[in-house]
């Protein structure tokens, strides 16, 4: 049988087991080890598992609680990481195909970690080092995994500040278990509570409309703090002990990570386009929107059919007119009784077709299955707004010339998240994508190329607001409003948003 599938797993924030932890093993452990037994069943199928990030959680504990070393979790949950677990079944199955890329809440896990846990045929875990670990297929196909949280604000790693690589939402989450400790009865623990490990805890939506002023007034992260210390009660100069046994308190939180929102505007090109994508960072960590902008950026500029991520514990399949593949694999730590409508998940990937599916995990008559879970699609756009992109193609597979940008390409409207590229040769086909911004006129651009021998090719693409049709020239071309249904040779989609256009060579 092929090896042909890739199972991801990620956001089963495993901790030991004290009340303020989203996972318990008395609740979540049984779901956890069906979707491990899964994998041992269809081994012959699968050429890897990838653990997406936060499979240990260091972040969910009360601000005078130490948090754990990976050896502490690892010995409170035998029956996944000791010797004869479920995961270490896993790697032996999978012949040590397994491999570990970082979330926020595990980002400092290392090899060396791993390697406790014990596998008697002597397997590991492999680390990835990256933040993107690429898989690319037999037939060519580039697939991308990343947890995600490297495309917010509040959680990537922040290589600046004095506590780097620790996010300010490392502080987030210990006010948070701060306010559960303290409200939590004898013998209850927070996966007894509805709303816990979704992915916060607490509603954070309401900050989503104040986000823009606030980047403009420069107050953002410290705006974040103050309320994140209103709604749980934490005193700014409570002290919060750290891994490596500093203290640390909210107040201090404010002044370490005062430039963070500078670093991110600054890291997005300045001026109003970064302050605009630092907004739709901050978003996604308060709300999950925009997740999906990331990741086909990411996936646009990394060449890569497939995106994966997690981190937002809402699974979701393929993005609303989008440009590239996307899944979202979800999470494993909802709490009991969000359960259901909110489920076990993780995603199968199919290395052939580079196609995505989400499976869940159901409890029925005392059993666990693995069944099918129609996640819905992602979209690149807020709830309330209208995508005017121009999603370009250039397809030069059966070109013989090479082409060469002659000028940095044109945006008379809208702005390039991912640009033209210098250079594209025969046998290659490029994407780029030039977004609407703020106001009330669309996009139009145009990028210049140059062939071998000195003739010159001018792409011309519009997909403009109001009654102004969509518009395409430049070479022959094949256009669509959705990515999918593409209509004939060189007939342009004159109305409708977004507007795809491939020109082919």
């Amino acid at each position: 049988m092929a090896k042909n599938k890739i199972v991801v797993l990620s956001d089963v924030h495993i901790g030991t087991n004290v009340p303020t932890n989203w996972y318990q093993k008395s609740f979540h452990e049984p779901y956890l080890s069906a979707i491990l037994d899964y994998v041992i069943d269809n081994a012959d199928s699968i050429q890897e598992l990838i653990l997406l990030g936060d499979l240990f959680d260091f972040w969910t504990y009360p601000p005078n609680f130490t948090p754990p070393a990976t050896v502490d979790i690892i010995n409170a949950n035998p029956n996944i990481f000791g010797a004869t677990g479920k995961l270490s079944q896993a790697l032996t199955a999978l012949q040590g195909n397994v491999t570990y890329v970082n979330g926020n809440h595990d980002m400092n896990v290392t090899q060396t970690d791993l390697n406790n846990i014990q596998n008697s045929a002597n397997y590991k875990i492999k680390y990835c080092s990256d933040t993107i670990y690429y898989v690319t297929s037999s037939n060519g196909q580039k697939m991308a995994f990343t947890h995600g949280n490297i495309f917010t604000m509040f959680n990537a790693p922040d290589l600046q500040s004095s506590l780097s690589p620790l996010p300010v939402g490392h502080f987030v989450t210990r006010a948070i278990g701060y306010m559960l400790n303290n409200t939590l009865t004898p013998g209850q623990t927070v996966a007894d509570l509805s709303g816990q490990g979704n992915p916060n805890g607490i509603d954070l939506s309401g900050l989503v409309s104040s986000v823009g002023s606030l980047i403009t007034s420069g107050n953002l992260v410290s705006a974040v703090l103050d309320y994140i210390i209103k709604v749980t009660g934490i005193p700014e100069n409570e002290p919060i002990i750290l891994a490596n046994g500093q203290t640390k308190t909210m107040a201090d939180a404010k002044q370490i990570y005062s430039g963070l929102q500078d670093q991110w505007i600054a890291d997005w090109g300045g001026g109003t386009n970064g302050e605009m994508i630092t907004g739709k960072s901050a978003i996604a960590d308060l709300s999950g929107t925009y997740i999906a902008w990331f990741a086909q950026q990411s996936a646009l500029e990394s060449n890569s059919n497939l995106i994966v991520l997690g981190h937002t514990h809402a699974p979701k399949l393929g993005i609303t007119n989008g440009f590239v593949q996307y899944v979202n694999d979800g999470f494993e730590c909802p709490s009991s009784p969000d359960v259901p409508p909110q489920t076990f998940t993780f995603a199968v990937i199919d290395t052939d077709t580079c196609q995505s599916n989400v499976c869940q995990v159901i409890k029925q008559n005392n059993s666990y299955q693995i069944v099918p879970f129609a996640a819905p699609p992602d979209s690149v756009i807020s709830s309330m707004s209208m995508d005017y992109s121009c999603y370009v193609s250039i397809d030069n597979t059966q070109g013989k010339s090479t082409l060469t940008l002659t000028k940095p390409a044109t945006n008379e409207h809208g702005y390039y998240v991912v640009s033209p590229p210098q250079q594209i040769n025969p046998g290659e086909q490029v994407k780029f994508w030039l977004q609407d911004a703020p106001g009330l006129y669309g996009t139009q651009g145009s990028a210049v190329y140059s062939q071998v021998g000195g003739n010159s090719l001018t792409f011309d693409y519009a997909c403009p607001t109001g009654l102004s049709s969509n518009s395409c020239s430049g070479a022959n071309f094949y256009a669509s409003n959705d990515g999918v249904n593409w209509g004939q040779l060189n007939q342009v989609k004159k109305s409708g948003h977004p507007f795809f256009v491939k020109f082919v060579l």
